[in-house]
């Protein structure tokens, strides 16, 4: 199983933030100054979907998957206690490597893109039967946040890179320092 390798060589804690495609596939913890942390390339995402209704928030049961995956939020009507249900139902994709969201509900719908408990991403979906898809395949983009100034992104194909946080080399007139990835 490949693992991108994450290292701060940085004074400051790092968070890096890790895409695939155009999924965001991690959101570090704050990262020690030497300290280093894997990241899979094969991830275990939880969805779930909110929409709005007549003023209520609903909220529908989290699905869990680990590969493509289509999602379909949709209102049921639950005549006999005259109120509604808001369901989402896991459904096949349209294509390969992707996430594909859909509604069939009048008003938008966000749907939240986590792993373990970690928000990684926020997909709206505005109107009924519009589809949403977020490739997962593709290249890696990696960008870091160190003492609140955020890096240029870096891309690389390689599964199993390494990316380290490095501090520049002093030529910079930039009050809060020169921060940057280096792949390698």
């Amino acid at each position: 199983m490949p693992f991108l390798t994450l290292r701060n060589h940085t004074p400051f804690p790092a968070v890096f933030v890790v895409r695939k495609g155009q999924q965001t596939i991690a959101r570090t913890p704050a990262l020690a100054p030497g300290g280093e942390l894997r990241v899979s390339g094969t991830q275990t995402r939880t969805v779930v979907a909110t929409t709005v209704i007549e003023g209520n928030t609903y909220t529908s049961a989290p699905i869990t998957v680990t590969a493509s995956a289509g999602f379909l939020a949709r209102v049921l009507q639950h005549a006999p206690q005259g109120t509604y249900l808001f369901d989402m139902q896991e459904i096949p994709p349209r294509g390969p490597d992707c996430l594909e969201f859909q509604t069939t509900t009048s008003g938008p719908v966000t749907f939240t893109i986590s792993n373990n408990g970690a928000h990684l991403q926020t997909v709206v979906v505005k109107d009924a039967f519009n589809v949403v898809s977020l490739p997962l395949a593709g290249t890696y983009s990696i960008y870091a946040i160190i003492n609140g100034i955020t890096t240029d992104v870096v891309q690389t194909d390689d599964a199993d890179a390494v990316v380290t946080a490095i501090e520049g080399e002093g030529t910079s007139a930039l009050e809060h320092g020169d921060y940057r990835l280096v792949i390698g």
